[in-house]
């Protein structure tokens, strides 16, 4: 069935005039055209096309863009293709146009360390490289860091220090990484259910996935379940994400940090 595909077509041509790109505009009015310039300086042309694949949707972009090029005395020369579903080109639009950054004491927190050993470990050749180096110190981009914690080998440092969770809140995490794996976005429990804390130690508070997202409802005035919840968040196992209060409830919108699913996995 067809759908409608973002086709961007980058070309071997650089310093094109204003007059070049309105003519190419006018060629391509139909697929309702986006001309720029590519962060290498060439000529770049975003299409849309209705395809039933992504092979007949390159087709015809280079088709239209060559045809409108050629039509301009552009030199037409392809050098690069991106191409995916118009859906996704929304997706990517509505992310933020700057990650999420973190620096030495956010990954202090996150891999569960001392200043002094993360200050190490940022200098290792393996962890990612700074974006940034400001007065206050380097800055990361949190994603890269998150991915370094799953492939890094603790046992030639030292080891994490424990986690001590009350019976509520050692319950919540198992709730939690219950939740995420269900929902597809947290590993599989490391333990069996008989293992973990008793759900009766949740008493109101209740945590599902709705949508793909973690969430977690108690009664307003259940101050237990918010501090817990709190608890969580300070020491790195969740970040919360949304937080809404109805007249007699709070819903938590959340995700579990990397520390957090591991930890979830042994309650």
């Amino acid at each position: 069935m067809p759908q409608a595909w973002s086709i961007e077509v980058e070309l071997g041509v650089t310093d094109v005039s204003d007059d070049v790109v309105e003519e190419l505009h006018e060629h391509l009015v139909d697929h309702g055209p986006a001309i720029g310039t590519a962060p290498s300086g060439n000529l770049s042309a975003r299409i849309f096309v209705e395809a039933g694949t992504a092979r007949q949707a390159i087709d015809a972009a280079l088709k239209a863009i060559t045809a409108a090029a050629k039509a301009t005395g552009t030199p037409h020369s392809v050098l690069g293709v991106e191409v995916m579903t118009e859906q996704e080109l929304d997706r990517r639009l509505s992310e933020p146009a700057v990650p999420e950054l973190v620096g030495v004491s956010e990954i202090a927190a996150m891999l569960g360390v001392v200043r002094q050993r993360a200050a190490q470990l940022v200098q290792r050749e393996d962890f990612p490289p700074a974006v940034a180096h400001l007065k206050s110190g380097p800055v990361f981009v949190k994603w890269q860091i998150e991915a370094f914690e799953r492939r890094w080998d603790r046992r030639g440092g030292r080891p994490a220090k424990r986690v001590q969770l009350t019976a509520l809140e050692a319950a919540l995490l198992a709730a939690l990484g219950a939740a995420a794996h269900v929902a597809g976005s947290g590993p599989a429990p490391g333990k069996p259910a008989g293992t973990r804390p008793p759900r009766r130690a949740l008493k109101d508070l209740s945590v599902g996935a709705h949508a793909g997202v973690l969430q977690a409802a108690f009664p307003r005035h259940d101050t237990e379940a918010a501090e817990a919840l709190a608890t969580l968040q300070q020491k790195s196992l969740v970040s919360v994400q949304e937080e809404t209060k109805r007249d007699d409830e709070v819903v938590v919108e959340l995700e579990l940090t990397p520390r957090g699913q591991r930890l979830a996995a042994c309650q």
